[in-house]
């Protein structure tokens, strides 16, 4: 098979894509690009490829881009690289709103290319045994589960994090999406949702930086998620419970779990000579995948936008919800 050529344009959020499209057979990383040019040409010269600044000139010579910048550059990058038969990967959220993911799910289709959001945590190996034990019924149907992510950000104050205009949100928009994502794989459609979130901790940002979220579901499971920016104690990647009538099955770290009456057994553990970034590997595998067969992404452009209307729905609901007197 033909590698494909590949470019990531944002070197911070996109370091990792980098580094697995370096590690992948199955791609040829051409390109680095950010507007940071020592950023990129260190990059590059690292992972023997090509630094750049402008990410328009690497388009006619690679066949597909991994986007990992700023929220509000989502949608046009994306729609011109799609525009020039470019198959696209853009980091989570997909766009800042219903429209504009609408509209780049619609030209994907239009120009017959892959479109994908990199909701790594799907793609984590212990993530995706705890899906296979979940949907074989082993434990019983799930009814309850609950998710943190607890973690401490505080970037510059002219950074586009702290603006509701570039982040699309606050905390739940732009990390909560993962596990939003992450609870409706699990357990299936929400049909309700509420939620809270404070600027308190957070002052920085316009958006909320705490969120507390609850879901109740077509099977009648209900789900609550916390995401922060603003605690110390990290809690980082999740740790989530999923409760069913005959055990708990527990997500911390790279580690899966399952208590039962008969006690903790370990199910999964990152073996030690495992490469830390697995999900990171798997996830640009997958992408490349489906360019390859012609496949429908895992998280396709309808799955990030089906993750972003949750969302959307929590923020209406609390906009709309009741206060105390």
């Amino acid at each position: 098979m033909r590698k494909i050529r590949t470019a990531v344009v944002g070197l911070n959020m996109g370091l990792a894509h980098a580094n697995a499209y370096a590690l992948s057979e199955k791609s040829d990383l051409r390109y680095v690009v950010d507007l940071d040019e020592h950023r990129a040409r260190s990059l590059a010269a690292e992972l023997v490829c090509e630094p750049e600044t402008d990410w328009r000139r690497v388009l006619p010579e690679v066949d597909a881009i991994s986007f990992a910048t700023p929220h509000h550059l989502h949608a046009p990058m994306a729609l011109e690289a799609i525009r020039a038969g470019k198959h696209v990967l853009m980091e989570k959220p997909l766009a800042l709103s219903e429209a504009e993911c609408a509209e780049l799910i619609r030209e994907a289709e239009a120009h017959g290319v892959v479109l994908m959001v990199a909701y790594i945590v799907r793609y984590r190996p212990e993530v995706q045994l705890l899906k296979q034990i979940v949907d074989s019924g082993q434990y019983g149907r799930p009814f309850n589960a609950n998710c943190w992510v607890e973690s401490y950000l505080r970037p510059a104050p002219e950074s586009w994090f702290a603006k509701r205009a570039t982040l699309g949100g606050g905390v739940l928009f732009s990390h909560g999406c993962h596990y939003i994502d992450l609870l409706t794989w699990l357990l299936g459609k929400p049909i309700q949702v509420a939620g809270l979130g404070t600027r308190l901790g957070t002052e920085w940002m316009e958006g909320e930086g705490t969120h507390h979220s609850i879901l109740k579901f077509e099977s009648g499971a209900l789900a609550h998620q916390i995401t922060s920016w603003g605690l110390k104690v990290n809690c980082k990647p999740a740790l989530l419970h999923v409760h069913t009538p005959d055990a708990c099955l527990v997500l911390n770290g790279g580690k899966l779990e399952v208590v039962t009456g008969e006690g903790r057994q370990l199910l999964y553990e990152p073996p030690g000579d495992r490469n830390p970034k697995a999900g990171a590997l798997n996830q640009i595998e997958h992408f490349l995948d489906c360019i390859a067969t012609g496949s429908k992404p895992l998280t396709d452009g309808m799955v990030g936008l089906e993750s972003q209307r949750v969302i959307w729905s929590i923020y209406d609901q609390e906009r709309a919800a009741a206060t105390v007197h």
